[in-house]
């Protein structure tokens, strides 16, 4: 007799099989991601929503004879997240968390880490797009561009890449130091920053390759400015709910972080490809590089 599972699931995308059933892949609290098939799902109402896209549910699973699926034999809604699909932007930026979640998330194996990150980034967006539906106003995008880059500092942290983001890498001089305005050279490789009095001169750095113009990360890097890089240094952290108010850099600070943030993920985390994340071109004052 097959062993029953309980487990704790975020529904990161489900689509339909055969004509009757679903496979549903989620992130679980206990076994990572996940694929499993609801039978009947499609015409049953005995799961009610949670299935649906974001819906956090408690399921009782057991292996399939195959071995590569589970079966979800019941389900008991938790949260909906419905509150999600009230405001596009912060719907668009729940779906590239879940496109990150189906690239990176370990298979099988515990990552709570990840779960707890992913369950309070959506509950965040979830409060912001209720906000925003009773004030009749979108979420500001420099919001959303925040919190995309403390989610992806987390992830970063996930990994085991812990930037050094204190002291320049040359010469140890303090983030402090400078101005929140002082452009400082940020090495994909290193995962660390240099100041300007470190970094070549102007005639020296209009040689050098310029940033993804090779297939290979060791020897390029960004220009960002101290408050992105402070912002950087918040999301790595603070914990997610806070990094949006606490965050000082502009909306061009946080564009130019999110350019630094996808180099990084590629060099340093496996799995994280150039691959565009798709839900990002709904998002208002983001661009992927690699889109």
């Amino acid at each position: 007799m097959s062993t029953v599972i309980e487990i704790t699931a975020i529904v990161l995308r489900t689509v339909p099989f055969e004509e009757r059933h679903r496979v549903v892949t989620a992130l679980t609290e206990s076994h990572g991601k996940i694929s499993a098939i609801a039978r009947n799902a499609v015409s049953s109402r005995r799961f009610g929503g949670c299935l649906e896209t974001f819906a956090a549910a408690t399921w009782r699973i057991v292996p399939s004879k195959a071995g590569d699926l589970y079966r979800v034999d019941e389900a008991t809604i938790r949260k909906s997240f419905e509150g999600l699909r009230g405001d596009f932007e912060v719907l668009a930026l729940a779906s590239v968390f879940n496109e990150l979640m189906l690239r990176l998330a370990p298979e099988r194996e515990p990552c709570l880490d990840l779960f707890k990150l992913h369950s309070n980034a959506l509950a965040l967006l979830e409060e912001w797009a209720i906000t925003s539906r009773k004030g009749s106003s979108s979420v500001e995008p420099r919001l959303l561009i925040v919190l995309l880059n403390a989610y992806l500092s987390k992830i970063l942290q996930w990994n085991g890449t812990q930037p050094q983001l204190l002291r320049c890498l040359a010469c140890d001089r303090s983030l402090l130091d400078f101005s929140a305005t002082t452009l400082l050279r940020c090495h994909i490789s290193n995962a660390a920053w240099t100041c300007p009095d470190c970094g070549p001169k102007r005639s020296e750095r209009d040689r050098l390759p310029k940033p993804h113009s090779s297939t290979g990360f060791q020897h390029e890097f960004f220009e960002a400015t101290q408050a992105a890089i402070g912002d950087f240094y918040i999301g790595l952290t603070t914990p997610i709910r806070k990094s949006p108010e606490m965050a000082q850099g502009t909306l061009a600070d946080q564009q130019a972080l999110f350019s630094l943030m996808e180099s990084l993920l590629v060099y340093h985390v496996p799995g994280f490809d150039r691959t565009p994340l798709k839900g990002l071109r709904f998002l208002p004052g983001i661009k992927g590089i690699f889109g």
